[in-house]
Protein backbone atom coordinates (compact mmCIF):
# COMPACT_ATOMS: atom_id res chain seq x y z
CA UNK A 1 0.00 0.00 0.00
CA UNK A 2 1.56 3.54 -0.74
CA UNK A 3 1.97 5.63 2.61
CA UNK A 4 1.14 8.97 2.69
CA UNK A 5 4.19 11.33 4.39
CA UNK A 6 1.41 12.08 7.17
CA UNK A 7 -1.02 9.80 8.84
CA UNK A 8 -3.34 13.05 9.80
CA UNK A 9 -3.37 17.01 10.72
CA UNK A 10 -4.24 17.73 13.81
CA UNK A 11 -7.56 20.14 14.74
CA UNK A 12 -7.03 21.62 17.86
CA UNK A 13 -3.20 21.46 18.30
CA UNK A 14 -2.42 25.48 19.46
CA UNK A 15 -2.97 28.62 18.58
CA UNK A 16 -0.46 28.97 16.83
CA UNK A 17 -1.78 27.19 14.18
CA UNK A 18 -4.30 28.69 13.95
CA UNK A 19 -3.70 31.26 10.90
CA UNK A 20 -3.03 28.21 8.81
CA UNK A 21 -6.48 26.93 9.77
CA UNK A 22 -8.14 30.31 8.59
CA UNK A 23 -6.10 29.69 5.03
CA UNK A 24 -7.05 26.56 4.60
CA UNK A 25 -10.61 27.29 5.47
CA UNK A 26 -10.99 30.45 3.00
CA UNK A 27 -9.25 28.44 0.55
CA UNK A 28 -11.73 25.45 0.96
CA UNK A 29 -14.75 27.90 0.75
CA UNK A 30 -12.87 29.34 -2.92
CA UNK A 31 -11.85 26.07 -4.15
CA UNK A 32 -14.97 23.82 -2.76
CA UNK A 33 -12.96 21.13 -1.28
CA UNK A 34 -13.09 21.65 2.83
CA UNK A 35 -9.74 20.20 5.21
CA UNK A 36 -10.27 16.25 5.81
CA UNK A 37 -11.09 15.47 9.52
CA UNK A 38 -9.47 12.83 10.88
CA UNK A 39 -9.51 10.51 13.53
CA UNK A 40 -6.95 11.52 15.97
CA UNK A 41 -4.25 9.23 16.81
CA UNK A 42 -3.75 7.93 20.53
CA UNK A 43 -1.41 10.43 22.00
CA UNK A 44 -1.98 13.17 19.39
CA UNK A 45 -4.06 15.84 19.31
CA UNK A 46 -7.17 15.75 21.52
CA UNK A 47 -11.11 15.57 20.51
CA UNK A 48 -12.71 18.49 19.78
CA UNK A 49 -14.72 20.11 23.12
CA UNK A 50 -18.23 19.65 21.67
CA UNK A 51 -17.50 15.49 22.02
CA UNK A 52 -19.37 14.70 25.41
CA UNK A 53 -17.11 11.75 27.79
CA UNK A 54 -19.11 9.28 25.92
CA UNK A 55 -19.16 10.28 22.44
CA UNK A 56 -15.09 10.56 23.01
CA UNK A 57 -15.10 6.99 24.38
CA UNK A 58 -17.38 4.92 22.31
CA UNK A 59 -19.37 7.32 19.89
CA UNK A 60 -18.03 6.00 16.77
CA UNK A 61 -16.77 2.35 16.09
CA UNK A 62 -18.55 2.61 12.54
CA UNK A 63 -18.45 5.64 11.61
CA UNK A 64 -16.35 8.63 11.58
CA UNK A 65 -17.53 12.28 12.83
CA UNK A 66 -17.98 15.01 9.91
CA UNK A 67 -16.69 18.02 9.04
CA UNK A 68 -17.00 20.56 11.71
CA UNK A 69 -18.98 23.94 10.52
CA UNK A 70 -15.85 25.52 9.93
CA UNK A 71 -15.00 23.01 6.94
CA UNK A 72 -17.81 23.99 4.57
CA UNK A 73 -16.37 23.96 1.87
CA UNK A 74 -18.09 25.80 -1.41
CA UNK A 75 -20.76 26.16 0.72
CA UNK A 76 -18.97 28.66 3.54
CA UNK A 77 -19.88 31.57 4.92
CA UNK A 78 -20.04 34.67 2.26
CA UNK A 79 -17.60 36.86 4.68
CA UNK A 80 -15.34 34.31 4.76
CA UNK A 81 -14.37 35.31 0.89
CA UNK A 82 -16.16 38.16 0.37
CA UNK A 83 -13.33 40.40 1.81
CA UNK A 84 -12.59 42.81 -0.33
CA UNK A 85 -14.41 45.18 -1.56
CA UNK A 86 -15.33 45.07 -5.20
CA UNK A 87 -14.82 48.39 -7.88
CA UNK A 88 -17.91 49.82 -8.47
CA UNK A 89 -18.94 49.12 -12.50
CA UNK A 90 -21.58 50.46 -14.49
CA UNK A 91 -23.68 48.52 -16.27
CA UNK A 92 -23.14 47.78 -19.93
CA UNK A 93 -25.41 48.28 -22.30
CA UNK A 94 -24.75 44.77 -23.88
CA UNK A 95 -25.28 42.96 -20.53
CA UNK A 96 -27.78 40.05 -20.25
CA UNK A 97 -29.10 41.08 -16.90
CA UNK A 98 -29.48 44.67 -15.64
CA UNK A 99 -30.71 45.29 -12.29
CA UNK A 100 -33.56 47.93 -11.99
CA UNK A 101 -32.80 49.96 -14.98
CA UNK A 102 -34.49 53.41 -14.20
CA UNK A 103 -35.98 56.14 -16.43
CA UNK A 104 -34.72 59.09 -17.56
CA UNK A 105 -35.98 60.47 -14.09
CA UNK A 106 -33.92 58.35 -11.88
CA UNK A 107 -37.26 56.22 -10.99
CA UNK A 108 -38.38 53.04 -11.32
CA UNK A 109 -41.67 51.94 -13.05
CA UNK A 110 -44.60 50.93 -10.47
CA UNK A 111 -45.04 47.66 -12.04
CA UNK A 112 -41.23 47.02 -11.85
CA UNK A 113 -41.26 47.98 -8.73
CA UNK A 114 -43.83 45.41 -7.23
CA UNK A 115 -42.07 42.66 -8.89
CA UNK A 116 -39.05 43.67 -7.12
CA UNK A 117 -40.83 43.67 -3.90
CA UNK A 118 -42.72 40.45 -4.25
CA UNK A 119 -39.43 39.29 -5.06
CA UNK A 120 -37.87 40.17 -1.88
CA UNK A 121 -40.81 39.33 0.02
CA UNK A 122 -40.35 35.51 -0.93
CA UNK A 123 -36.73 35.87 -0.02
CA UNK A 124 -37.34 37.35 3.21
CA UNK A 125 -40.32 34.74 4.33
CA UNK A 126 -37.82 31.68 2.83
CA UNK A 127 -35.01 32.58 5.09
CA UNK A 128 -37.17 32.72 7.91
CA UNK A 129 -38.49 29.26 7.64
CA UNK A 130 -35.58 27.65 6.40
CA UNK A 131 -32.42 30.17 8.97
CA UNK A 132 -29.79 31.86 8.11
CA UNK A 133 -27.30 29.11 7.69
CA UNK A 134 -29.08 27.97 4.50
CA UNK A 135 -29.45 31.41 2.94
CA UNK A 136 -25.13 31.44 2.47
CA UNK A 137 -22.96 29.52 -0.09
CA UNK A 138 -23.52 29.19 -3.93
CA UNK A 139 -26.74 26.73 -3.71
CA UNK A 140 -28.14 28.68 -0.94
CA UNK A 141 -29.66 31.55 -2.75
CA UNK A 142 -31.46 28.64 -4.97
CA UNK A 143 -32.31 26.94 -1.52
CA UNK A 144 -34.06 29.87 -0.27
CA UNK A 145 -36.43 31.04 -3.21
CA UNK A 146 -37.42 27.54 -4.73
CA UNK A 147 -35.94 24.72 -1.56
CA UNK A 148 -34.72 21.84 -2.63
CA UNK A 149 -34.31 21.10 -6.42
CA UNK A 150 -36.73 19.32 -7.79
CA UNK A 151 -36.68 17.20 -10.95
CA UNK A 152 -39.00 14.78 -12.99
CA UNK A 153 -37.09 12.11 -11.23
CA UNK A 154 -39.49 13.04 -8.32
CA UNK A 155 -41.82 11.27 -10.37
CA UNK A 156 -39.81 8.02 -10.68
CA UNK A 157 -42.10 5.44 -8.74
CA UNK A 158 -44.96 7.42 -10.21
CA UNK A 159 -43.73 6.86 -13.53
CA UNK A 160 -43.13 3.23 -13.40
CA UNK A 161 -46.63 2.70 -11.36
CA UNK A 162 -48.25 4.34 -14.67
CA UNK A 163 -46.23 1.80 -16.69
CA UNK A 164 -47.88 -1.17 -15.97
CA UNK A 165 -51.63 0.59 -15.74
CA UNK A 166 -52.78 -0.04 -18.77
CA UNK A 167 -56.40 1.63 -20.76
CA UNK A 168 -59.35 -0.16 -20.42
CA UNK A 169 -60.62 -2.07 -23.43
CA UNK A 170 -62.82 -0.79 -26.22
CA UNK A 171 -66.60 -0.86 -25.10
CA UNK A 172 -65.71 -2.08 -21.44
CA UNK A 173 -65.01 0.21 -17.59
CA UNK A 174 -62.05 -2.43 -16.44
CA UNK A 175 -58.14 -2.33 -16.70
CA UNK A 176 -56.83 -5.21 -17.03
CA UNK A 177 -55.01 -6.25 -14.15
CA UNK A 178 -51.82 -7.77 -13.48
CA UNK A 179 -50.29 -9.13 -10.39
CA UNK A 180 -46.76 -7.59 -9.53
CA UNK A 181 -43.76 -9.14 -7.89
CA UNK A 182 -41.66 -7.57 -5.70
CA UNK A 183 -38.77 -8.77 -8.97
CA UNK A 184 -40.79 -7.51 -11.39
CA UNK A 185 -41.13 -3.70 -9.63
CA UNK A 186 -37.61 -3.31 -8.39
CA UNK A 187 -36.23 -3.96 -12.04
CA UNK A 188 -38.85 -1.53 -13.11
CA UNK A 189 -37.67 0.68 -11.22
CA UNK A 190 -33.95 0.48 -11.81
CA UNK A 191 -34.63 0.65 -15.69
CA UNK A 192 -35.93 3.89 -15.37
CA UNK A 193 -32.74 5.37 -13.26
CA UNK A 194 -29.91 7.10 -14.75
CA UNK A 195 -26.38 5.56 -13.94
CA UNK A 196 -26.71 8.97 -11.25
CA UNK A 197 -29.55 7.44 -9.34
CA UNK A 198 -27.56 4.08 -9.06
CA UNK A 199 -24.68 5.18 -7.71
CA UNK A 200 -26.95 7.87 -5.50
CA UNK A 201 -28.51 4.84 -4.19
CA UNK A 202 -25.46 3.49 -2.70
CA UNK A 203 -23.96 5.90 -0.90
CA UNK A 204 -24.98 6.06 2.73
CA UNK A 205 -24.37 9.45 4.04
CA UNK A 206 -23.35 11.67 7.14
CA UNK A 207 -24.07 15.32 7.94
CA UNK A 208 -23.24 18.03 11.12
CA UNK A 209 -26.03 19.87 12.85
CA UNK A 210 -29.96 18.82 13.82
CA UNK A 211 -31.85 20.63 11.31
CA UNK A 212 -32.11 19.88 7.55
CA UNK A 213 -29.61 21.96 6.10
CA UNK A 214 -27.13 22.85 3.22
CA UNK A 215 -25.58 19.89 2.83
CA UNK A 216 -27.95 17.22 3.44
CA UNK A 217 -30.43 18.40 1.28
CA UNK A 218 -27.77 18.88 -1.70
CA UNK A 219 -26.94 15.35 -1.56
CA UNK A 220 -30.66 14.22 -1.07
CA UNK A 221 -32.16 16.64 -3.71
CA UNK A 222 -28.87 16.63 -6.19
CA UNK A 223 -27.22 12.99 -6.06
CA UNK A 224 -30.48 11.35 -4.50
CA UNK A 225 -28.61 9.39 -1.76
CA UNK A 226 -30.01 6.06 -0.74
CA UNK A 227 -28.94 6.58 2.60
CA UNK A 228 -28.13 8.17 5.67
CA UNK A 229 -26.56 7.69 8.85
CA UNK A 230 -27.97 9.52 12.17
CA UNK A 231 -24.94 10.04 14.57
CA UNK A 232 -25.14 11.87 17.92
CA UNK A 233 -21.49 13.23 17.52
CA UNK A 234 -22.82 15.26 14.62
CA UNK A 235 -25.17 17.05 16.71
CA UNK A 236 -27.53 15.10 14.58
CA UNK A 237 -29.76 14.18 18.10
CA UNK A 238 -31.71 17.13 20.28
CA UNK A 239 -34.98 16.28 20.52
CA UNK A 240 -37.35 14.00 19.83
CA UNK A 241 -39.60 16.53 18.27
CA UNK A 242 -36.59 17.28 16.28
CA UNK A 243 -35.17 14.17 15.36
CA UNK A 244 -38.91 13.04 14.42
CA UNK A 245 -39.50 16.31 12.31
CA UNK A 246 -35.44 16.01 10.74
CA UNK A 247 -36.29 12.07 9.57
CA UNK A 248 -39.66 12.88 8.14
CA UNK A 249 -37.88 16.04 6.47
CA UNK A 250 -34.89 13.60 4.34
CA UNK A 251 -38.13 11.37 3.71
CA UNK A 252 -40.17 14.00 2.10
CA UNK A 253 -37.51 15.21 -0.18
CA UNK A 254 -36.33 12.51 -1.57
CA UNK A 255 -37.15 10.58 -4.93
CA UNK A 256 -37.19 6.74 -3.07
CA UNK A 257 -37.46 6.31 0.33
CA UNK A 258 -34.35 6.46 2.36
CA UNK A 259 -32.52 3.86 4.50
CA UNK A 260 -32.05 5.80 7.86
CA UNK A 261 -29.56 4.53 9.69
CA UNK A 262 -28.25 4.15 13.53
CA UNK A 263 -25.66 2.66 15.97
CA UNK A 264 -28.26 1.70 18.82
CA UNK A 265 -26.60 -0.90 20.78
CA UNK A 266 -26.95 0.09 23.62
CA UNK A 267 -24.55 -0.06 27.25
CA UNK A 268 -21.26 2.35 25.60
CA UNK A 269 -23.01 2.89 22.03
CA UNK A 270 -26.34 4.37 23.21
CA UNK A 271 -27.59 7.06 21.16
CA UNK A 272 -31.10 7.88 22.02
CA UNK A 273 -30.29 7.67 25.88
CA UNK A 274 -30.96 11.13 26.40
CA UNK A 275 -33.75 10.77 24.78
CA UNK A 276 -35.62 7.27 25.80
CA UNK A 277 -33.63 6.84 28.56
CA UNK A 278 -30.21 3.92 28.81
CA UNK A 279 -30.29 0.68 27.51
CA UNK A 280 -28.37 -2.64 28.43
CA UNK A 281 -25.05 -3.50 27.03
CA UNK A 282 -24.76 -6.44 24.86
CA UNK A 283 -22.00 -8.23 27.05
CA UNK A 284 -24.78 -7.49 30.03
CA UNK A 285 -27.45 -9.15 28.36
CA UNK A 286 -25.24 -11.97 27.30
CA UNK A 287 -23.93 -12.76 30.63
CA UNK A 288 -27.38 -13.45 31.68
CA UNK A 289 -27.81 -16.29 29.07
CA UNK A 290 -31.53 -15.76 28.58
CA UNK A 291 -32.33 -15.56 24.99
CA UNK A 292 -35.76 -14.07 25.63
CA UNK A 293 -34.03 -10.83 27.37
CA UNK A 294 -31.78 -10.30 24.25
CA UNK A 295 -35.13 -10.56 22.08
CA UNK A 296 -36.88 -8.29 24.64
CA UNK A 297 -34.28 -5.72 24.15
CA UNK A 298 -34.59 -6.27 20.37
CA UNK A 299 -38.45 -5.19 20.60
CA UNK A 300 -37.95 -2.58 22.68
CA UNK A 301 -35.09 -0.80 20.18
CA UNK A 302 -37.60 -1.18 16.93
CA UNK A 303 -40.17 0.90 18.91
CA UNK A 304 -38.00 3.31 19.87
CA UNK A 305 -36.48 3.92 16.40
CA UNK A 306 -39.56 3.12 14.59
CA UNK A 307 -41.00 5.82 16.42
CA UNK A 308 -38.47 8.49 14.98
CA UNK A 309 -38.58 6.97 11.17
CA UNK A 310 -35.01 5.13 11.16
CA UNK A 311 -35.44 2.02 9.67
CA UNK A 312 -31.92 0.15 10.29
CA UNK A 313 -29.96 -0.33 13.05
CA UNK A 314 -26.49 -1.15 12.73
CA UNK A 315 -26.89 -3.96 15.01
CA UNK A 316 -26.06 -6.43 16.71
CA UNK A 317 -22.56 -7.12 17.10
CA UNK A 318 -21.64 -10.11 16.66
CA UNK A 319 -17.56 -10.38 17.24
CA UNK A 320 -16.47 -13.07 19.06
CA UNK A 321 -14.29 -11.40 22.26
CA UNK A 322 -11.15 -13.49 22.53
CA UNK A 323 -8.39 -10.53 23.18
CA UNK A 324 -9.46 -7.12 25.13
CA UNK A 325 -10.03 -4.22 22.44
CA UNK A 326 -11.18 -1.26 24.34
CA UNK A 327 -13.65 -0.30 21.06
CA UNK A 328 -15.03 -3.54 21.95
CA UNK A 329 -15.82 -3.32 25.43
CA UNK A 330 -19.18 -4.34 26.63
CA UNK A 331 -20.45 -4.40 23.16
CA UNK A 332 -19.93 -8.48 22.20
CA UNK A 333 -22.65 -11.01 23.80
CA UNK A 334 -19.84 -13.49 24.72
CA UNK A 335 -16.36 -15.13 24.34
CA UNK A 336 -17.42 -18.28 22.50
CA UNK A 337 -19.39 -18.67 18.69
CA UNK A 338 -22.30 -20.44 20.62
CA UNK A 339 -23.19 -17.62 23.01
CA UNK A 340 -22.80 -14.85 20.26
CA UNK A 341 -24.85 -17.25 18.34
CA UNK A 342 -27.86 -17.54 20.58
CA UNK A 343 -28.19 -14.30 21.87
CA UNK A 344 -27.42 -12.00 18.90
CA UNK A 345 -29.64 -14.38 16.92
CA UNK A 346 -32.83 -13.30 19.53
CA UNK A 347 -32.11 -9.97 19.42
CA UNK A 348 -32.15 -9.54 15.78
CA UNK A 349 -35.69 -11.77 16.00
CA UNK A 350 -37.20 -9.34 18.30
CA UNK A 351 -35.64 -6.14 16.08
CA UNK A 352 -36.94 -7.35 13.09
CA UNK A 353 -40.44 -8.31 14.25
CA UNK A 354 -42.20 -5.19 13.39
CA UNK A 355 -41.07 -5.55 10.09
CA UNK A 356 -40.02 -1.89 10.14
CA UNK A 357 -36.38 -2.21 11.51
CA UNK A 358 -34.13 -4.25 9.98
CA UNK A 359 -30.71 -5.03 11.72
CA UNK A 360 -27.33 -5.75 10.81
CA UNK A 361 -24.26 -7.90 11.74
CA UNK A 362 -20.89 -6.92 11.91
CA UNK A 363 -18.16 -6.65 12.29
CA UNK A 364 -17.15 -8.93 9.29
CA UNK A 365 -14.56 -10.67 9.29
CA UNK A 366 -14.38 -10.30 13.11
CA UNK A 367 -12.39 -7.61 15.55
CA UNK A 368 -12.95 -10.61 18.44
CA UNK A 369 -9.00 -11.24 18.10
CA UNK A 370 -7.50 -7.86 17.18
CA UNK A 371 -6.46 -4.86 19.71
CA UNK A 372 -5.92 -2.40 16.97
CA UNK A 373 -8.85 0.58 15.99
CA UNK A 374 -9.47 0.87 12.22
CA UNK A 375 -10.36 4.51 13.04
CA UNK A 376 -6.79 4.93 13.51
CA UNK A 377 -4.80 2.14 11.72
CA UNK A 378 -5.63 -0.71 9.92
CA UNK A 379 -4.83 -4.38 12.55
CA UNK A 380 -3.78 -7.46 11.61
CA UNK A 381 -6.34 -10.52 12.20
CA UNK A 382 -3.53 -13.82 12.34
CA UNK A 383 -5.79 -16.43 12.97
CA UNK A 384 -6.00 -19.58 10.16
CA UNK A 385 -9.17 -19.82 8.03
CA UNK A 386 -10.07 -23.17 9.89
CA UNK A 387 -10.16 -20.89 13.25
CA UNK A 388 -11.58 -17.96 11.53
CA UNK A 389 -14.42 -20.43 10.30
CA UNK A 390 -15.32 -21.62 13.72
CA UNK A 391 -14.76 -18.98 16.18
CA UNK A 392 -15.28 -15.37 13.63
CA UNK A 393 -17.88 -16.58 10.52
CA UNK A 394 -19.77 -19.22 13.12
CA UNK A 395 -22.25 -16.27 13.90
CA UNK A 396 -22.66 -15.08 10.46
CA UNK A 397 -22.76 -18.45 9.09
CA UNK A 398 -25.25 -19.91 11.59
CA UNK A 399 -27.63 -16.71 11.26
CA UNK A 400 -27.76 -16.29 7.65
CA UNK A 401 -28.95 -19.57 7.58
CA UNK A 402 -31.86 -19.24 9.65
CA UNK A 403 -32.90 -16.91 6.77
CA UNK A 404 -33.25 -13.63 9.05
CA UNK A 405 -30.13 -11.75 8.18
CA UNK A 406 -30.77 -8.64 5.73
CA UNK A 407 -27.43 -6.64 5.93
CA UNK A 408 -23.94 -7.46 7.18
CA UNK A 409 -21.25 -4.44 7.64
CA UNK A 410 -17.34 -4.82 6.85
CA UNK A 411 -15.05 -3.54 8.48
CA UNK A 412 -11.18 -2.54 7.85
CA UNK A 413 -8.88 -4.85 8.59
CA UNK A 414 -5.89 -7.06 7.12
CA UNK A 415 -6.99 -11.08 7.23
CA UNK A 416 -3.54 -12.29 6.27
CA UNK A 417 -4.42 -15.83 5.36
CA UNK A 418 -6.98 -14.67 3.41
CA UNK A 419 -5.84 -11.51 1.78
CA UNK A 420 -2.53 -9.43 3.22
CA UNK A 421 -2.73 -6.87 0.56
CA UNK A 422 -6.00 -4.88 0.96
CA UNK A 423 -7.89 -4.01 3.84
CA UNK A 424 -11.20 -6.46 4.83
CA UNK A 425 -13.41 -3.55 3.18
CA UNK A 426 -11.59 -3.73 0.22
CA UNK A 427 -10.73 -7.21 -0.23
CA UNK A 428 -12.69 -9.16 -3.30
CA UNK A 429 -11.70 -12.55 -1.55
CA UNK A 430 -12.93 -11.61 1.40
CA UNK A 431 -16.29 -9.84 1.00
CA UNK A 432 -17.31 -11.63 -2.13
CA UNK A 433 -15.16 -14.68 -1.82
CA UNK A 434 -15.96 -15.34 1.49
CA UNK A 435 -19.13 -13.50 2.82
CA UNK A 436 -20.91 -13.94 -0.60
CA UNK A 437 -19.61 -17.02 -2.20
CA UNK A 438 -18.96 -19.15 1.13
CA UNK A 439 -20.95 -18.30 3.95
CA UNK A 440 -23.92 -17.76 0.95
CA UNK A 441 -24.63 -14.23 2.03
CA UNK A 442 -27.39 -12.45 -0.55
CA UNK A 443 -28.47 -9.27 1.13
CA UNK A 444 -26.84 -5.76 1.53
CA UNK A 445 -23.30 -5.68 2.36
CA UNK A 446 -22.16 -2.22 3.58
CA UNK A 447 -19.13 -0.65 4.69
CA UNK A 448 -17.95 0.74 7.86
CA UNK A 449 -17.12 4.32 7.29
CA UNK A 450 -14.41 4.74 4.53
CA UNK A 451 -13.05 7.94 5.90
CA UNK A 452 -11.66 6.14 8.35
CA UNK A 453 -7.64 7.27 9.02
CA UNK A 454 -7.39 3.35 8.13
CA UNK A 455 -8.79 3.53 5.15
CA UNK A 456 -7.76 7.57 3.98
CA UNK A 457 -3.77 7.22 4.93
CA UNK A 458 -3.67 5.35 2.11
CA UNK A 459 -6.52 5.71 -0.18
CA UNK A 460 -8.36 8.69 -1.68
CA UNK A 461 -11.94 8.66 -1.05
CA UNK A 462 -12.65 8.19 -4.66
CA UNK A 463 -10.38 5.15 -4.81
CA UNK A 464 -11.60 3.57 -1.66
CA UNK A 465 -15.14 4.02 -3.09
CA UNK A 466 -14.75 1.99 -6.51
CA UNK A 467 -12.21 -0.46 -4.63
CA UNK A 468 -15.41 -1.38 -2.19
CA UNK A 469 -17.66 -1.86 -5.28
CA UNK A 470 -15.28 -4.21 -6.87
CA UNK A 471 -14.98 -5.99 -3.73
CA UNK A 472 -18.97 -6.33 -3.40
CA UNK A 473 -20.03 -4.08 -0.85
CA UNK A 474 -23.23 -2.68 -1.88
CA UNK A 475 -23.66 0.75 0.63
CA UNK A 476 -20.31 2.87 1.16
CA UNK A 477 -20.52 4.43 3.88
CA UNK A 478 -18.84 7.26 4.93
CA UNK A 479 -19.13 10.74 2.84
CA UNK A 480 -20.18 13.73 4.67
CA UNK A 481 -20.71 16.43 2.19
CA UNK A 482 -21.75 17.30 -1.29
CA UNK A 483 -17.86 17.59 -2.45
CA UNK A 484 -17.58 13.82 -0.67
CA UNK A 485 -20.41 11.73 -2.28
CA UNK A 486 -19.08 13.53 -5.46
CA UNK A 487 -15.43 12.07 -5.22
CA UNK A 488 -16.84 8.76 -3.98
CA UNK A 489 -18.79 8.54 -7.15
CA UNK A 490 -16.46 10.32 -9.38
CA UNK A 491 -14.17 7.56 -8.47
CA UNK A 492 -16.90 4.83 -9.34
CA UNK A 493 -17.46 6.28 -12.47
CA UNK A 494 -13.88 6.05 -13.67
CA UNK A 495 -13.43 2.79 -12.60
CA UNK A 496 -16.60 1.92 -14.91
CA UNK A 497 -14.70 3.57 -17.55
CA UNK A 498 -11.76 1.62 -17.05
CA UNK A 499 -13.81 -1.71 -17.75
CA UNK A 500 -13.35 -2.48 -13.71
CA UNK A 501 -16.45 -1.98 -12.92
CA UNK A 502 -19.82 -3.24 -14.89
CA UNK A 503 -22.95 -1.83 -15.25
CA UNK A 504 -24.53 -5.00 -14.29
CA UNK A 505 -22.33 -5.08 -11.01
CA UNK A 506 -23.93 -1.78 -10.38
CA UNK A 507 -27.34 -2.76 -11.02
CA UNK A 508 -26.99 -5.91 -8.68
CA UNK A 509 -26.62 -3.65 -6.06
CA UNK A 510 -29.07 -1.35 -6.37
CA UNK A 511 -31.40 -3.83 -6.50
CA UNK A 512 -30.36 -5.19 -3.46
CA UNK A 513 -31.01 -2.08 -1.91
CA UNK A 514 -34.33 -1.82 -3.22
CA UNK A 515 -35.37 -5.38 -2.00
CA UNK A 516 -34.12 -4.01 1.55
CA UNK A 517 -36.42 -1.06 1.10
CA UNK A 518 -39.27 -2.99 0.11
CA UNK A 519 -39.09 -5.09 3.09
CA UNK A 520 -38.81 -1.98 5.49
CA UNK A 521 -42.13 -1.20 3.35
CA UNK A 522 -40.51 1.94 1.92
CA UNK A 523 -41.38 0.51 -1.09
CA UNK A 524 -44.71 -0.61 -1.71
CA UNK A 525 -46.18 -2.28 -5.01
CA UNK A 526 -48.90 -0.28 -6.70
CA UNK A 527 -52.13 -1.44 -7.04
CA UNK A 528 -52.36 -1.51 -10.83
Amino acid sequence: MKHPGRWFFGEHKNNENRPELMKTIKLASLTGRGPRTTVPLQGQAAEPEAHNNEDRSFESLDTVKTKSPEAYGSHGPLDEVNTHKLPQLSPQPDESFVLARTNQKGLISRGRAIVLASFLLVVIVNAANLGSSQFIGAQGWAFILSGASTTSSHNLLKDVANQFRHTPTAGTRTQTKHKLTPAVYINAILQKMTLDEKLGQMMIVQFYGPDYGLDISSMISQYKVGAVLIFAANNNIVSRPQLKGLVQKMQQNSTVPMVVAIDQEGGTVDRLMNLDGSRPSATSIGATGDPAKAMAEGIRDANDLSYYGINLNLAPVVDVTNVYNPQLYLRTFGDNAATVINMAGAYLKGLQQSGKVMGTLKHFPGLGDVSGDPHVTVPSLYRTQSALSVIDWAPYRALIAQGNVQAVMVTHEIVTKIDSTKPSSLSYKIVTGILRNQLGFHGVILTDSLTMEGIIAYYSEGQAAAMAVEAGSDLLMGASTPGGVADMINGIKQAISAGNISQQRIDDSVRRILMLKYQMGLLQIPGV
